[in-house]
Formats: structure tokens, C-alpha cells, sequence
């Protein structure tokens, strides 16, 4: 017999089972295998009795029998199912409050009712195993015939074939079995809240975390959760996409907020890092920085265009010169007498003045501001003279390491 016949018979048993599954319509099933598996034994023995001669007809009586306990056993499963697909009566009192269960009924849109396999399960398990079972019994009475009688070899590989498939069939079906029972344990857990940790589906159920992560997957694959996720970490099954949403909100949110605070800790880190590297320079240039903004505090108060424009040369140098401390921290000691003596001096120069500039103009105050002036006239020159002297050196430095650059560099004869 030609191969293809076998998989074109297993092909029919398969569309046979599934159009009873979809229409629960299981009256004729097992009638309908048993003829397919009759059918395709005959056709065998047909052959083979062109070839083996009498073993033929031992063969035609295993098949008869095996067909006709197919056909018991795949129509026992679909009559016990059709007994479960009749509606029970109603219970007249199901309406009043008192026996109303909560959430008894599953929301449809979320979850199936009767998941994918719980059907097609019992009918695969019943008619696979019904299979394998009487083609065991054929199997082992044609090894018998084969060893006592020196049989033909052919009735063994066919009642094999059909143990294995039977078995296959069988299997298949219990996995179907399995699947739709767990379902319904995740169902469970999940249909109050409308989520729950893998850590805890595993907990309660017995299996692992990643098992459990692959067969929920599988059911949202197939359908069985209808608006089932889980979160980007796979820590989480979420059964709506409501909630979905909303937990996708939650964690951007969470998400800006972490980078938030890790912008925030390398901001902290990097002023720890400043502050190290410029050691006992920070005081000085904080100090600096006070001094900086009583000179823009007092220019802003005193309306005076001549003075004002003093007082902004002033604010100049004095940030240019601890900005360079800044970038030198090793130059803070040399601002020490700056600190200690012109700075303070500056800023009770400017207070008093600011005080004056209040006052009417009367020729002792008028004397005294202008005195003021020229003593800001005096400190805006040493200040540039501080700055120019620490340039000068930053100078000589460049200098000198360009000189010294030149003279190794003829040394080895590249100039």
C-alpha cells in the first residue's frame, strides 16, 4: 500500500474529530473513524493478499475486529460528552440574592469559556488510546503468528503503525487535557484582581517560573486569555488591556523617575568629584562668588552711570580671577591676601557708598563718594595687574615647554 494512503486516512480521522468538536454534533463520530480505519485496512489487505496469499485473511479478521471497537470506544466519549452539553434545568431560585455567587460567571471578553482542548482533549485521549489499544492486541498476535508460523511481516508494521499513532493521538490529546486545566487554575488566580506574579502562579501551582511564562504565552497565543500581556519583564500575567495600559503608564513614569534620579545622582557625584579635585579651593571660590554678587547687588542699587560702569569692570575681574582658580585650584593660596584684606575692604567701600548715594548731596557726602570712586579706580587696576600676573606665568609655562619641545626636537634631528 502506498504510503500516502496512511497519511491521507490519518487526515480524515483528524478532520472527523474536529467538525464533531466545532459543531458538538458526536452522534456519527465513531462510526465514521471506525469506516475510515476499515476502509484503509481492507485496501491493505487487498494488497497483501495478491502477495502473501492466506496471511490476508487472518489480517481481514484483526481488522473487522479492530474496526468495530474503534467505533464502541470513540462513540462511549462522544455520548458522555453530549450527556455534558445537555442544559441542566434552571434553578428557579438562581435569581434571588441569597444564592447569587460572586463573579461566578467568567467575563467573556477576557477569558474563554470552555478553553481550547477541553473538548477535543477527552476525544483525542479516548479515540488514541481506543486506537492503540486493540492495534496492540493485533500487534501482538501477528509477532505470535510471525514467530510460530514464520507469518508474513506485513500485518506486524501496519498494527505497529497504528499503535504509535494511536499512542501519538492519545498523548496529544492528554496534553490538550493538562493545558486546559491549568487554564483554568490561572483563570482563577487572575479573575479578581485581573493580574498575578509569575512568582506566585508558580507557587501555587508546583512548576516553574519559566514553565509557567511558556504555557501562558502558548494560551495567549491561542487565544484562551483574550486580552491577556505580560509586562516587559515577564513577571506579570495582566489579563485586560485595560489594566494593560494603565501598567504600561505606571512604568513609564517609573521609568522617567528612575532616570530622573540617576541624572540626579551623577549630578551629586560630579560636584563630589569637583569639590575633591579642587580640595581646599572651594572655600576660596565660594567666598569669591559671595563678593561677586554684592558688587552686582550694590551696581544694581546705585543708579549712577560712572559708577555703575566701575563696578561692572569690577564684577568682571573678579569672576575672570576665580574662574581661574577654577581651572587652578592650586592658585587659592594665592588669593588669600585678596580674601584677607582687598575684597572686604571692596565690599565696605561699596556698602558705604550705596548708603551715601541715599543721602542728599551735600558736600561732605559728595566728597566722600568721590574719594570712593577713585579708590574703586585704584582696586579695578591691582585686580587687573593680579589677573595679568596670573597669566603671565600660565605664559612663561607655555613658554618654556615650547622651548624645550624645540631643543628635542633638534636633538633628534627633526628641525
Amino acid at each position: 500500500m502506498d504510503r500516502n494512503e496512511w497519511y491521507r486516512a490519518g487526515e480524515d480521522i483528524q478532520d472527523q474529530v474536529q467538525r464533531a468538536v466545532e459543531s458538538g454534533d458526536f452522534t456519527d463520530l465513531g462510526k465514521n473513524i471506525g469506516n475510515t480505519v476499515n476502509e484503509t485496512l481492507n485496501h491493505t489487505v487487498r494488497e497483501m493478499n495478491r502477495t502473501v496469499g492466506t496471511v490476508g485473511e487472518s489480517v481481514n479478521r484483526t481488522v473487522e475486529i479492530v474496526g468495530d471497537s474503534i467505533s464502541r470506544a470513540v462513540n462511549d466519549v462522544a455520548q458522555s460528552f453530549a450527556k455534558q452539553s445537555i442544559q441542566k434545568p434552571a434553578n428557579p431560585y438562581a435569581n434571588l440574592p441569597q444564592y447569587r455567587r460572586p463573579n461566578e460567571r467568567l467575563d467573556t471578553r477576557l477569558f474563554q469559556r470552555t478553553p481550547q482542548g477541553a473538548v477535543s482533549g477527552w476525544v483525542y485521549m479516548g479515540a488514541g488510546y481506543g486506537v492503540m489499544g486493540m492495534f496492540l492486541f493485533a500487534l501482538i498476535g501477528s509477532v505470535g503468528e510471525l514467530v510460530m508460523y514464520s507469518a508474513s511481516v506485513v500485518p506486524v508494521v501496519i498494527s505497529g503503525i497504528f499503535t504509535v499513532a494511536g499512542l501519538c493521538l492519545g498523548t496529544r490529546g492528554a496534553q490538550f487535557i493538562g493545558r486546559a486545566r491549568r487554564y483554568k487554575r490561572y483563570v482563577g488566580m487572575v479573575r479578581d484582581k485581573l493580574y498575578c506574579s509569575i512568582q506566585e502562579m508558580a507557587k501555587r501551582t508546583g512548576r516553574s517560573e519559566r514553565f509557567i511564562v511558556k504555557d501562558v504565552t502558548k494560551m495567549i497565543q491561542l487565544g484562551m486569555f483574550k486580552q491577556a500581556h505580560l509586562d516587559q519583564k515577564e513577571t506579570c500575567l495582566i489579563a485586560s488591556d485595560e489594566m494593560y495600559d494603565q501598567y504600561m503608564l505606571t512604568q513609564k513614569d517609573y521609568e522617567e523617575q528612575q532616570k530622573k534620579q540617576e541624572i540626579e545622582k551623577l549630578s551629586d557625584e560630579r560636584k563630589k568629584q569637583e569639590r575633591a579635585r579642587l580640595g581646599q579651593a572651594v572655600e576660596v571660590i565660594e567666598e569669591g562668588k559671595s563678593y561677586v554678587r554684592l558688587i552686582r547687588q550694590c551696581n544694581d542699587e546705585i543708579p549712577g552711570e560712572e559708577m555703575s560702569d566701575k563696578l561692572d569692570r569690577l564684577e568682571t575681574l573678579v569672576t575672570r580671577i576665580f574662574d581661574q582658580v577654577e581651572k587652578e585650584p592650586e592658585l587659592a593660596s594665592e588669593l588669600r591676601r585678596m580674601l584677607s584684606f582687598y575684597l572686604p575692604t571692596t565690599k565696605k567701600l561699596l556698602e558705604a557708598y550705596r548708603d551715601l548715594d541715599k543721602q542728599p548731596d551735600l558736600s561732605n557726602i559728595t566728597q566722600t563718594k568721590r574719594e570712593i570712586e577713585a579708590a574703586v579706580d585704584n582696586i579695578n587696576e591691582a585686580f587687573e595687574k593680579f589677573l595679568d600676573e596670573l597669566f603671565r606665568e600660565k605664559a612663561w609655562d607655555i613658554q618654556s615647554d615650547i622651548s624645550v619641545l624645540h631643543t628635542m626636537m633638534k636633538q633628534d634631528g627633526l628641525l
